[in-house]
């Protein structure tokens, strides 16, 4: 049988809660935006760049005479990404270690960050399980004290 998270350790579940809700919109976002990019850049044949001899904000072709210059952005999305979903993993860890819960879950939990679209499905049942669960294991400790009194 796994071990129940404990009572003391139930405020930080919710901060931790709290962080891996952030993180899993911000990945999701992110994740949303480098899909768009790679269409955009593999599929279309442009990059995007900020500042550049060609503009303020421009598609560049991929292929181009003259190399822009400026800031990246096509890379930027790819690379801001990847960090933040080294965050999203680190509150994926933080949030499954407390709840105690096994090493499956944490694997589904990180697929969220990789897969389009699913870190906002996985962020709304797991905020569901952990809510229910903690509301759960604080009734009835609220029970079991009202009994012995």
């Amino acid at each position: 049988m796994p071990l129940a998270p404990k009572l003391e350790d139930f405020p930080k579940i919710r901060g931790a809660l709290r962080f891996y809700q952030v993180f899993a919109y911000v990945t999701g976002i992110m994740l949303l935006l480098l899909c768009a990019e790679m269409i955009v850049k593999y599929g279309m044949g442009y990059e995007l760049f900020a500042f550049s001899n060609y503009g303020v904000l421009t598609f560049v072709p991929v292929k181009t005479a003259v190399a822009p210059t400026g800031v990246d952005l096509s890379t930027g999305i790819l690379i801001a990404h990847g960090w933040l979903y080294v965050v999203y993993l680190f509150s994926d860890f933080r949030l499954w270690s407390l709840m105690r819960w096994s090493f499956t879950k944490f694997v589904m939990i990180a697929l969220g960050g990789v897969v389009p679209f699913l870190s906002f499905f996985v962020e709304a049942r797991i905020t569901k399980q952990v809510k229910t669960y903690l509301a759960g294991r604080e009734a009835e400790a609220a029970n079991l004290v009202e009994a012995t009194n």
